[in-house]
């Protein structure tokens, strides 16, 4: 990624510091979560304008030492139709991996997490010959604090930003097509989200998210995400 693109990373971090630490300094409501190793599982839904997202994404956390956990995701997107440029039709086909590490704090029964990933977007033009449109590379910091509601209910609060570096593929039909397609999808997303889960028992659990922007895929341009997924912790 460029100087630049760091640069901006580091200045968004401080912001999210600072909301997990407003966080922290309530008194904390959830217990920790048991067991070393979790697997995810989530459909999305992404709200556009007109080229709405929907895809699944997969997740892995693995504790590894003291509060300190590893995570590995992947995602898998597709858009509905839409005209990028006039006469120029298309749909696109997302897939991103995404390594990162996160870091619990558990008082009580409460819990707060900070996360640092990186992330990487491909995204490839479907319905036509256009082939690979765009990477999209991305710093990924995020903050996030769960309190209990009882019977087995949880809420979490997330802020999550994103500093991407985006890149319309050189071979990608034309110039103006590529310019519409950084106009349409460049940018560095601050997303907020508020789940709902629900533990019927302490190793699995299904939530509901809601979040602001796009929380998948970090490109600009969204409305809003709803995702619904499974959470197995061994």
């Amino acid at each position: 990624m460029s100087e630049g693109n760091i640069n901006r990373a580091m200045k968004s971090l401080l912001p999210l510091l600072l909301v997990a630490a407003a966080a922290h300094a309530q008194t904390p409501t959830v217990k920790a979560q048991s067991g070393n190793f979790s697997l995810t599982a989530d459909n999305y839904m992404i709200a556009r304008d007109v080229d709405d997202f929907d895809g699944m994404a997969y997740g892995v956390k693995a504790h590894v030492w003291d509060h300190v956990s590893l995570t590995l995701s992947y995602a898998d997107a597709s858009s509905d139709p839409f005209e990028l440029i006039s006469g120029l039709n298309m749909n696109l086909a997302a897939r991103r991996f995404s390594l990162g590490a996160e870091y619990d704090i558990h008082t009580g029964p409460g819990a707060l997490t900070l996360s640092l990933a990186f992330a990487e977007t491909a995204g490839r033009a479907e319905s036509s010959a256009l082939g690979d449109a765009f990477k999209n590379q991305q710093f990924i910091f995020g903050a996030r604090y769960a309190m209990a509601l009882g019977q087995g209910f949880t809420a979490s609060l997330a802020a999550t930003k994103f500093i991407s570096d985006f890149d319309p593929q050189a071979g990608f039909s034309t110039a103006p097509a590529r310019a519409a397609l950084a106009d349409r999808f460049d940018g560095s997303p601050f997303s907020v989200g508020l789940t709902l889960a629900y533990a019927p028992t302490d190793n699995v659990s299904i939530h509901l998210t809601y979040a602001t922007e796009d929380s998948l895929l970090g490109l600009a341009g969204a409305d809003n995400t709803l995702s619904f997924g499974v959470r197995a912790t061994f």
